[in-house]
C-alpha cells in the first residue's frame, strides 16, 4: 500500500530527527550508544507495526477477492482508513517517545542555553507537524482518486491499474522532494547547532 510506505518513510524521517538530536547532545560515547539504542529500538517497532499491517493486508485481499463493484471499493476505501489511523497513532507514539528522549538529552546537556534547547524543541516539533499534516492531505487525496479511479465504468481494469500507479509513482515523487526539503532544514539545523557550542 502506497500510503504505508509513505508513513514508514516518514517514520524514518522522524527516527533520524531523533537520531540528529540526540548526535547533536551527546557529547560522550554512552550517550551516543543511547542514542543508538533508541533509534534502534524504534527501527524495531517500525518494522514489526509494518510487518502486521503486510499480513493483514493479505488477509483483507483474501476476504475481498470475490466482492465487486462498490461495494469492494468501500471496503478497500474503508481497510486502507483503519490502517491509516493505526498508523496515525503509532507514528504519533513514537514521536512523543522521540520528544521525551530529546528533551531528557537536553536536560542533560550544559553547554546549550534554555532558549537554544528551546529551539531545537520547537524545531523538531515543527518538522513533525509538517509531515502530519503532509501525510493527511496525502491520505485525503488518495482516498478521492482511488475511489473516483475505481467507480469509473468507463475504465478497464488495466486502465484502473495504470492510472493507479502513475498517480502513485507522481505521489512518490512528491513524498521524495517533501523529505528532501526537511533533510536540508535538519542539517542547516545541525550547522547552527554546531555553530552555537
Amino acid at each position: 500500500m502506497k500510503t504505508m510506505k509513505t508513513i514508514m518513510i516518514l517514520g524514518a524521517a522522524i527516527s533520524v530527527m531523533a537520531f540528529f538530536a540526540g548526535e547533536a547532545l551527546a557529547g560522550n560515547d554512552a550517550a551516543k550508544s543511547a542514542v543508538k539504542s533508541h533509534h534502534a529500538q524504534q527501527k524495531q517497532e517500525r518494522k514489526a507495526h509494518f510487518q502486521q499491517q503486510k499480513q493483514e493486508n493479505k488477509e483483507f485481499r483474501q476476504s475481498i477477492k470475490d466482492v465487486k463493484g462498490t461495494e469492494k471499493t468501500d471496503a478497500v476505501v474503508a481497510h486502507r482508513e483503519t490502517q491509516y489511523q493505526e498508523n496515525r497513532a503509532f507514528v504519533q507514539k513514537q514521536h512523543d517517545e522521540n520528544m521525551a528522549f530529546l528533551q531528557e538529552r537536553l536536560v542533560k546537556n550544559t553547554k546549550m542555553s534554555d532558549a537554544q534547547k528551546s529551539e531545537i524543541a520547537s524545531f523538531f516539533e515543527s518538522q513533525y507537524n509538517e509531515n502530519v499534516s503532509f501525510r493527511d492531505t496525502q491520505h485525503g487525496e488518495n482516498v478521492a482518486y482511488f475511489t473516483s479511479v475505481a467507480n469509473d465504468a468507463s475504465l478497464s481494469l488495466a486502465q484502473k491499474k495504470t492510472k493507479l500507479k502513475e498517480y502513485f509513482a507522481a505521489q512518490k515523487a512528491e513524498t521524495k522532494t517533501h523529505i528532501q526539503e526537511q533533510k536540508a532544514e535538519r542539517q542547516a539545523e545541525r550547522e547552527k547547532a554546531k555553530g552555537n557550542n
